[in-house]
């Protein structure tokens, strides 16, 4: 084989890429009748599915409202609440404990919100705070308020924490 391009090749190359370059925008862009009868098919049913739904949303939009369902679209029989409603109860709940030479910090999780706390600490959007954290418990406590007079065991919440077992 040569190394030398053949003249006569680099002729035909080009004369073949001017035919497809005039025959192309003779051929005719595919159609369905071109794929298989199975494809036939499911391109028909996707296609008629398709049709049916944009009808549909064109109907939807264009019909006209009847009366009584917009006189009862405006005027809810439900009644408005009077007044502000009741403050929601922030869920407080302790995941762990992180010990270290320097002391435990707790992660105390408000309304799925994780927050790392020391003793001492103040749980954010609530009225407890941490009065100890141990290994094996976290103890928060709230001072004041209507529970705290009536009933002292509803002013501390003492989360038990499972045991690691020790290694032999």
């Amino acid at each position: 084989m040569s190394r030398h391009v053949d003249p006569c090749s680099a002729l035909s190359r080009r004369v073949a890429a001017g035919v497809l370059a005039l025959c192309a925008p003779c051929v005719g862009a595919q159609t369905i009748a071109d794929y298989s009868r199975a494809q036939r098919v499911l391109l028909e049913n996707a296609m008629t599915q398709a049709a049916t739904r944009s009808a549909g949303m064109a109907a939807s939009a264009t019909m006209p409202v009847p009366a009584a369902v917009a006189s009862a679209a405006a005027s809810p029989s439900m009644p408005t609440p009077h007044g502000p409603l009741p403050p929601v109860t922030p869920v407080v709940h302790v995941s762990g404990v992180f010990a270290s030479r320097e002391g435990a910090i707790a992660e105390v999780v408000v309304n799925a919100t994780p927050y790392l706390l020391g003793a001492g600490q103040g749980v954010p959007g609530t009225a407890w705070h941490v009065e100890t954290v141990a290994i094996d418990r976290v103890v928060l406590s709230r001072h004041g308020g209507v529970f705290a007079a009536v009933d002292a065991e509803a002013a501390r919440k003492v989360f038990a924490l499972p045991a690691l077992p020790q290694p032999r």
